[in-house]
């Protein structure tokens, strides 16, 4: 998407939300927990991180349901000299449509995923179903193929380096003995995990544009870097942004 295209769709959230407050109806959120265990050489590697979808009805400027990321991507450091494993907030690198859809390209789980390690269909109104999900508990275990995008990088203060992993075979990207060890998928009403600015320093220079630097996206370029900008990385906390 071009960096016009995202600018309109911000623009286009901050209207609704600024003009529509009058429209606006019910307002639910829930909060997932993604876990992932890594076998590595050096023993298992594990770590967690928390995000919040946030779903509001709005009847300006047209009736529907609109919604929102808050948090950041997965970061996983694999240890000393090995390349780190990063899940995005967002999955369009291998899209899938309709009941093979598990991660949705800007608003985290599907519902696929959900009603089926929560083992209830979702009901017609989302926004009910938004609530059912917030008031559920327990971890779940989910295939790789269940999980948004992966990446990592040859270089973490590099993002052109940015590089694809593969999660049914980890260790064509991050080394020999990298394999899964645990994946699960949860409810949760712990803190939004924050700090990704820390491990990806990159971050806040390249606030608007691609990784690779572009302003925008160009379907010419076949680069990584081209495709994926801070927005699979960081939504909706506020981040010391460089000038």
């Amino acid at each position: 998407m071009s960096i016009m295209s995202l600018s309109f769709v911000r623009l286009a959230a901050a209207v609704i939300m600024t003009l529509g407050v009058a429209g606006c109806g019910r307002t639910e959120s829930y909060r997932y927990k993604l876990t992932l265990a890594v076998n590595t050489p050096a023993g298992v590697k594990r770590g967690s991180s928390v995000v919040e979808v946030m779903f509001w009805n709005v009847s300006i400027p047209a009736k529907g349901t609109t919604h929102k990321l808050r948090g950041e991507a997965f970061y996983l450091d694999l240890g000393s000299g090995a390349r780190p494993l990063v899940a995005l907030l967002t999955s369009q690198l291998h899209p899938k449509y309709g009941k093979d859809t598990r991660w949705t390209r800007d608003a985290g789980p599907d519902d696929n995923l959900l009603s089926r390690i929560y083992g209830e269909p979702p009901p017609l109104d989302l926004i009910e179903y938004v609530s059912h999900i917030a008031r559920m508990r327990g971890r779940r275990a989910i295939t790789p193929g269940d999980l948004p995008d992966l990446v990592s990088f040859a270089d973490i203060n590099d993002p052109k380096t940015v590089i694809k992993v593969d999660p049914n075979d980890l260790q064509a990207t991050l080394g020999p003995g990298v394999s899964w060890n645990e994946i699960t998928l949860e409810s949760t009403d712990e803190p939004v995990t924050l700090g990704i600015e820390t491990k990806l320093p990159w971050i806040p220079e390249h606030y608007v544009g691609m990784l690779d630097g572009d302003h925008y996206r160009s379907f010419e370029k076949n680069a990584l870097a081209n495709k994926l900008s801070v927005a699979d990385f960081y939504q909706s906390i506020d981040l010391k942004r460089s000038k």
